[in-house]
């Protein structure tokens, strides 16, 4: 019983703690964001793009970078691991992940700049559009 009221504990923290994020306010000037599904060769679920285009604009409008007018971006080599009918078994895990490449142009108002992180985000813990797994290569793109 102990256990179950531990797990339901810590599952309600989780939730509220993600829930509590803010999601993109509506009205700010963002540059345009553009993304490119057609280049993704398999299907990549949507949560991905939605995360990233969430925390973009809620970055965009801690650290505004106004040399920015437009982020084009595209996912490619996408896995998931729990999918998966065959693993090599050098590269077995206890932890599905999904694997991915994102692909992101950016294009300031004097150049135009691609970039581009490939990430392993395990299943259990990809929250959309909370995740912060993309912050990394967004914070490089407002910094440029």
């Amino acid at each position: 019983m102990r256990i179950l009221a531990f797990f339901l504990l810590i599952l309600t923290f989780f939730t509220f703690s993600s829930c509590s994020k803010p999601i993109a306010n509506a009205n700010f000037p963002y540059p345009k964001i553009t993304y490119i599904q057609t280049k993704n060769p398999s299907i990549i679920p949507q949560d991905f793009a939605n995360t990233l285009i969430n925390r973009f604009k809620i970055l965009y409008e801690e650290q505004p970078n106004l040399n920015l007018k437009e982020l084009r971006f595209y996912f490619s080599d996408y896995t998931n691991d729990a999918l998966e009918d065959f693993r090599i078994p050098a590269s077995f895990s206890l932890v599905a992940s999904y694997h991915l490449t994102l692909n992101a142009q950016a294009i300031y108002s004097n150049h135009t700049q691609d970039f581009v992180q490939s990430y392993t985000i395990p299943v259990g813990i990809f929250n959309p559009p909370y995740a912060h797994d993309f912050d990394g290569i967004i914070l490089k793109i407002l910094e440029e």
